[in-house]
């Protein structure tokens, strides 16, 4: 304990007042002085004797306790110190600065840490959240360990510091090389197979340089490019499928590195369709032809062509002249021929071979199938005959093969094991509810899967993969049934929507299928399969740690485990050939896209608070001589960093006597004042 005094105001009136009241005193005392009065001296000494009595002086004798300094230990502990062993130098040097100024008389020393975001290391916010609560005469100053990839060291740094100086201590060798892959500008969304364009550059400590770039989309390998470090570089890419596609840029390892994580880049391209083009056929009018229409028209999405045959070639009208009929003419040369690749999906409802399409007409849909596009078929009693699809080119597509034999009489469609499993059918209502047929064209699976079984456990539904293309087929043309309400209904519109959309190759309708979704700090693994069981899952994390999954049932043909991360970055999923990836935080977190150790992103901060940078090296040995500063000198140089001395206190107690009663200071103010009338009248 220590005892000050000090010379304090108790004013008799209001501050505002007492301010007001000094402002006017001095104008008038101006305005005295530049009218030239006689006595200037003694009308302002009178005017401030009468401030000092409204002002009322006392002297204030304190009781002080002398109250420790603060200094403050910032520790980097963000993704990008995990490499090189940063993150334990760091820690170290903590330690031992710590265990220096514990040695200091009148000094608090505070060891804090500091996380990464998904914006980066934010030095200066851990700053100023670490003496937040601490008055800015007790801060003795701050010293940061880091290796200086601070996403806001340069933002208003004079203003961080809380007045005391901020020292950073970069651990790492900025001299070591990082080669890293920078993503400049990526499409969010892109049509399927159809050209989108990305622009990124290799940064390495040699430019010019060749190297090869590999791009990748949902796992798959599609385009290696050798590009020159240190330029831009353009590479085009199709997204392949509808929804999102997984696209990553890999740039092959340089000469030294401090890590592999930003050797590549990532970004999610949103796959979608300008507009679906399907061509529906319809061999004859019958009840179930509106069900496919109206289907079909329901989806913005889809461009629909439906031609139904009204009159066969077999039977020409004689009635009118070919002028004067009202009838189209079915365009088999345009559609077949010219305009058949732009199709994606056809679909013949209840065709009968007539000698309306040639033979080769069906070769050309044959091909367009095996090179990407889909073909639906809904038989009518005619398959059953020599005039069904099955005799034309399309035979070799189809996955069942007609035996010729018509089943007639109720029954009711059935899942089969594997369509139980299926997405087209899984997880529709029911199917003890739903209603009965009354037709089946029986066939004899060869192939593909069979999804739904009608009477006598014959295929009524069957799918099937044919090169680039899909190929399903209903032998029956009685959906329209369900649509009616017949016999209670059932889920025509779900269950052909999702065949459509299975055939147009929708990620969400794959049989074999894997994905990979964050939720929160845990990624949860989805596993869909025909398979009993399916091929095991591993998980990779950013850092290349792989992890095996035990996955548990959810339902016929799925599966799911959830998986703790371990961090921000692009996780990847593996089961057999499937690929899938999810990212927890940004897909290219600022963490990892520089790891070289750099003082020049926290020199504005530590300099414009009076601080220095020192380079402690790459463990972290190489530390500062530490020093306590008085008064206003320097603060940081050559080897050594300085942290104030502000000799601060605490009042314990205090006693306050007034300095003579005001009506004498005033009286004496007023004396002055007869003074200077006196002075001025001789």
């Amino acid at each position: 304990m220590t005892a000050a005094g000090r010379i304090d105001f108790d004013p008799l009136i209001a501050g505002w007042a007492l301010s007001a009241l000094a402002a006017l005193m001095a104008a008038s005392l101006a305005v005295y002085v530049w009218r030239r009065g006689g006595a200037p001296w003694l009308r302002g000494a009178g005017l401030g004797f009468l401030l000092v009595a409204l002002s009322q002086p006392v002297w204030v004798r304190e009781t002080r306790q002398a109250v420790d300094d603060v200094a403050v230990i910032l520790v980097d502990q963000s993704e990008s110190m995990t490499v090189a062993g940063r993150r334990e130098a760091a820690r170290a040097a903590a330690d031992r600065l710590g265990e220096r100024l514990a040695q200091e008389p009148g000094l608090e020393v505070r060891i804090r840490e500091v996380r990464s975001g998904a914006d980066g290391t934010l030095l200066a916010g851990a700053i100023a959240e670490a003496i937040a609560d601490l008055p800015p005469e007790r801060l003795a100053g701050v010293i940061a360990l880091t290796e200086g990839q601070a996403a806001d060291a340069s933002e208003n740094p004079g203003d961080i510091g809380g007045g005391g100086p901020v020292h950073a201590l970069i651990v790492g060798d900025p001299d070591r090389g990082d080669r890293r892959l920078e993503l400049l500008s990526a499409p969010g969304y892109g049509v399927v197979n159809e050209d989108v364009v990305i622009e990124a550059i290799v940064h390495d400590e040699a430019e010019g340089r060749p190297v090869q770039v590999t791009a990748s989309i949902n796992g798959v390998q599609t385009r290696i490019a050798t590009v020159q470090t240190g330029a831009r570089f353009t590479l085009r890419l199709r997204p392949p499928q509808r929804g999102q596609n997984m696209v990553i840029l890999e740039v092959a390892p340089g000469g030294e590195e401090i890590t592999l994580a930003n050797n590549r880049a990532a970004f999610a391209l949103t796959g979608v369709r300008d507009r679906l083009r399907v061509l529906l056929v319809t061999g004859e009018p019958h009840a179930g032809a509106r069900v496919w229409r109206n289907l079909l028209r329901s989806d913005p999405a889809v461009d629909l062509v439906h031609f139904t045959i009204l009159r066969p070639l077999d039977k020409p009208d004689f009635t009118v002249s070919q002028e004067e009929s009202s009838l189209i003419q079915f365009p088999t040369e345009q559609l077949f021929v010219r305009e058949l690749d732009n199709f994606d999906l056809i679909i013949f409802d209840r065709w009968r071979q007539r000698g309306i399409l040639q033979e080769a007409y069906f070769r050309n849909i044959a091909r367009r199938v095996r090179d990407g596009g889909a073909l639906l078929v809904s038989a009518g009693e005619a398959d059953a005959g020599w005039e069904s699809l099955f005799n034309t080119p399309l035979g070799g597509l189809l996955p069942a093969q007609p035996t010729g034999e018509v089943l007639t009489g109720p029954f009711r469609p059935a899942p089969t094991e594997i369509g139980a499993r299926h997405p087209i059918v899984r997880g529709l209502p029911n199917p003890q509810s739903w209603g009965r047929w009354t037709r089946l064209v029986a066939a004899d699976a060869e192939r593909g899967e069979t999804l739904l079984s009608g009477a006598g456990g014959r295929p009524l539904l069957t799918v099937a993969e044919e090169g680039e293309g899909r190929v399903a087929a209903f032998w029956s043309d009685q959906p329209w049934l369900w649509a009616r309400g017949y016999d209670g209904g059932g889920p025509h519109g779900e269950l052909l929507r999702r065949l459509i959309h299975w055939l147009m190759g929708e990620p969400e309708l794959e049989a074999e299928r894997l994905t990979l979704a964050a939720e929160g700090q845990s990624l949860m693994v989805s596993r869909s399969s025909l398979a009993a069981a399916p091929d095991p899952v591993t998980v990779i994390a950013p850092g290349g740690e792989q992890t095996a999954l035990a996955l548990a049932p959810d339902g016929p043909g799925a599966w799911t485990a959830s998986f703790p991360a371990a961090g921000l970055g692009l996780y990847e999923a593996r089961s057999g050939a499937l690929r899938a990836f999810a990212a927890l935080g940004p897909l290219n977190p600022r963490e990892i896209a520089a790891l070289n150790a750099t003082p020049d992103l926290v020199a504005p901060l530590a300099q414009g608070s009076g601080g220095g940078v020192i380079l402690t090296g790459e463990a972290g040995n190489r530390l500062p001589e530490l020093r306590r500063i008085e008064g206003g000198g320097r603060l940081s140089g050559e080897g050594w960093i300085g942290l104030r001395r502000n000799e601060a206190y605490t009042v314990r107690a205090a006693t306050a006597t007034p300095l003579g009663p005001a009506w004498a200071w005033a009286l004496l103010g007023a004396v002055l004042f007869m003074a200077g009338w006196r002075r001025e009248t001789r």
